[in-house]
């Protein structure tokens, strides 16, 4: 008889995929479905529940026909701060699944803020008062539909993230939980005791009877329902998919982070089992809460612009499918590439592309070489902020923008860290696999979080200085330039 597997739901903004593994953390099998995103109106993002459960199940029953093994345990990792509504009687969806990318909130975001009770927000939750979070999306949707917020009283409605909302599905509606990684993405959870808040509750309006309960990552007590999923097994472990990505480079203890290369930059550092305090600029929030690997907190630095920057830039004539690495020793442009404007810790939204040094010498190669050299400047500002009063010790990176080993380079360079790049670039579904291996009783093997390969920076620091320079000079000129007058 085949060895059990751990089948790992890694469920994103684009698509949605299932890795089976053995029990070295070895892949045995995966499927993909891609997920549509629609755009109903300004601001708004969205996926359809329908479409997103159904890829869900058909990438599970592609993956069991071909590994044909006993299934161990699953895990679920997901889009944090994506969620939505549904009826606990039929486990139907009553809205859509309203992304994390969605924006529709940011004139009730900009009232509530100036109500005094909001600065309890960031001291309470550790992030801001932002549309991109759970909370006041929620409180839009409540407020745009009496009949909605009626039921939601009533305790007639369930609200949760994506593996919330999965594990309800596949386990026929046998409990309605979260867990703290995705439930502190909400604006509603006290970070220091990792449960549900009655003032922010109240600020938001948010009623009780609508939040599932919060249990440790590794532990959310269901099991699938062989009708609904076609087999049975212990819902073993659900987390975020950064969080999945940090324990999936095996960044286990402090001081540790993970990054993240896809869309976007997501920098995560492990901050140890106590609450941390944010430098300005970056978010605090729950990385996990286990029984065999204990609580670890994050800290956590956002780059809004990487993979998506690259294909604006090479679709604008400032870029190409394989930009050359930066000619260090020559003048050329400074490019401040912002189409999903600036992150960490400059937080700037306009999106705009800011092109200063360009002369009649410029090439089409030195306006690529420094749009790529522009986002690995974003990369170093938001490295720089987490390690203000967190010396990083160890930076492990991942994802698709991974593989292009001259932007790997070009951050080495601008950031003046070493970087350790996973030999299994896509470290969400093999994070959240671990935590369920270790969830069912299992020990992760030696070679878990392997390192294919160290880059380390080679420029000068002096020549660092001088480009992190010229860097500041432009963004100060781009954030000037696309601010309101």
């Amino acid at each position: 008889m085949k060895s059990p597997v751990i089948l790992a739901i890694d469920q994103g903004s684009s698509s949605s995929r299932c890795v089976a593994y053995d029990e070295r953390l070895q892949v045995m099998g995966s499927a993909a479905r891609p997920l549509a995103t629609a755009r109903p109106g300004p601001g708004m993002v969205e996926h359809d529940p329908a479409e997103l459960f159904d890829g869900v199940w058909a990438t599970l029953a592609e993956v069991r026909r071909g590994v044909d093994a006993p299934i161990a345990g699953i895990g679920i990792a997901n889009q944090t701060e994506t969620f939505l509504l549904w009826d606990p009687d039929s486990g139907e969806a009553v809205t859509p699944i309203v992304s994390w990318q969605d924006q529709r909130a940011g004139d009730l975001c900009a009232r509530l803020a100036e109500d005094p009770a909001a600065e309890r927000v960031a001291a309470v939750t550790g992030l801001g008062l932002d549309a991109t979070f759970s909370a006041p999306k929620l409180a839009w949707l409540l407020a745009r539909d009496p009949s909605l917020r009626g039921r939601a009283e009533a305790g007639e409605l369930r609200f949760g993230d994506v593996a919330c909302w999965l594990a309800w599905k596949l386990s026929a509606g046998a409990a309605h939980v979260s867990e703290p990684s995705n439930a502190c993405r909400s604006l509603l959870v006290d970070l220091a005791t990792l449960d549900w808040d009655d003032g922010l509750l109240e600020l938001f309006g948010v009623p009780r009877a609508l939040l599932p309960a919060i249990r440790p990552s590794d532990r959310p007590g269901l099991q699938t329902s062989g009708a609904v999923a076609g087999f049975e097994a212990p819902v073993a472990a659900m987390l975020g998919d950064q969080p999945a990505a940090l324990f999936g480079h095996g960044c286990t203890r402090p001081r540790m982070a993970a990054l993240t290369l896809g869309t976007g930059a997501f920098l995560w550092l492990n901050a140890g089992p106590e609450r941390p305090q944010a430098p300005p600029g970056v978010l605090a929030t729950a990385a996990w809460d286990s029984r065999r690997a204990g609580r670890a907190y994050a800290l956590e630095a956002f780059c809004a612009n990487a993979g998506n920057a690259l294909a604006v830039l090479a679709r604008v004539g400032l870029g190409s499918d394989a930009p050359p690495a930066p000619d260090w020793g020559r003048e050329r442009p400074v490019v401040v590439p912002a189409p999903a404007g600036l992150g960490t810790p400059h937080w700037h939204p306009a999106d705009r592309i800011t092109v200063l040094g360009a002369s009649s010498a410029t090439t089409p190669d030195d306006l690529a070489a420094a749009g790529m050299a522009g986002i690995a400047h974003q990369i170093a500002d938001a490295l720089k902020a987490l390690d203000a009063v967190n010396s990083t010790d160890t930076l492990r990176v991942g994802g698709g923008l991974a593989r292009n080993r001259e932007f790997l380079q070009t951050v080495a360079d601008l950031s003046g860290f070493p970087l350790e790049v996973a030999a299994d670039l896509e470290a969400t579904a093999r994070g959240i696999a671990a935590m369920a291996t270790l969830a069912i009783g299992g020990q992760l093997p030696a070679e878990a979080h392997r390192v294919a390969q160290t880059v380390s920076p080679a420029l000068a620091e002096a020549q660092r200085r001088t480009e992190r320079r010229r860097w500041r000079e432009a963004v100060a000129v781009h954030v000037r330039e696309a601010s309101p007058a």
